[in-house]
């Protein structure tokens, strides 16, 4: 797919299964022209997402993730913003919350970023469309670790448990956090940060351990012995207190 700026209107943009409704094709319309973006290619295609891969007017490679407004599971969104902190007090309406999902996102991806987690670099955001850091090499999107078996399994196991003990430090659950979610490119990179929230949220300990049982679950059938979940968990925990207790 190719989006010519200046010379095709928004309504000339084509739409990849629905996702952009005319309002989102004018929001991404003005985003490409302003920031001089040109679209290169779809990367993935999800339930409430679609990511794009993009190049800037000095061919930098930086990735697009589009949020569905029609297709988002509005009654999950609303579940996580109104236990995080931060957007308790948003308004019931779907775009609106839609909206907020994205910003949400962009404002977990500039705190992992201040923490030096490896993740992607928040650009900018308008709307339901999130601009970032492209992972990965000449336009090809770096690998999960759900379709590879990597070479040094132990090695990316304390990497991964290291940055999940940056991002707690940091003030933040993934909460999404798996093979699915987790880039490989010469270190892991996580991504998909529209989960997280902080750990002040009620949700913190659900999201806590479902993050760690999955790390742990991918891990353990590569043939490696990984930390006992619960040691894992009460000292992530104990950080979270700390944090908290300021």
């Amino acid at each position: 797919m190719t989006l010519k700026r200046k010379r095709e209107s928004h309504k000339d943009l084509k739409i990849v299964r629905g996702v952009f409704d005319e309002r989102t094709l004018l929001v991404l319309y003005r985003l490409l022209n302003k920031k001089k973006i040109s679209v290169v290619s779809s990367i993935k295609e999800g339930k409430e997402s679609v990511i794009l891969s993009g190049l800037t007017e000095d061919k930098q490679w930086v990735a697009m993730k589009i949020y569905c407004t029609d297709a988002c599971n509005f009654k999950n969104m609303w579940k996580y913003l109104i236990g995080d902190p931060r957007f308790h007090n948003i308004t019931k309406n779907r775009r609106k919350i839609v909206n907020v999902w994205c910003q949400r996102e962009f404002k977990n991806l500039k705190i992992a970023q201040r923490a030096n987690v490896n993740s992607p670099k928040p650009l900018f955001f308008n709307e339901n469309i999130l601009i970032m850091s492209f992972i990965g090499e000449n336009g090809v999107f770096a690998p999960r670790l759900i379709d590879i078996i990597p070479d040094k399994p132990k090695q990316l196991y304390d990497l991964v448990l290291k940055n999940l003990e940056k991002l707690v430090n940091a003030g933040l659950v993934h909460g999404d956090l798996s093979a699915y979610n987790i880039l490989l490119l010469n270190e892991p990179y996580f991504i998909d940060f529209s989960h997280a929230t902080t750990v002040k949220s009620q949700l913190t300990s659900e999201l806590l351990e479902r993050d760690i049982k999955n790390i742990n679950s991918y891990f353990s059938k590569l043939d490696i012995t990984v930390k006992d979940p619960e040691k894992i968990y009460n000292e992530l925990k104990q950080i979270i207190k700390e944090k908290v207790n300021k």
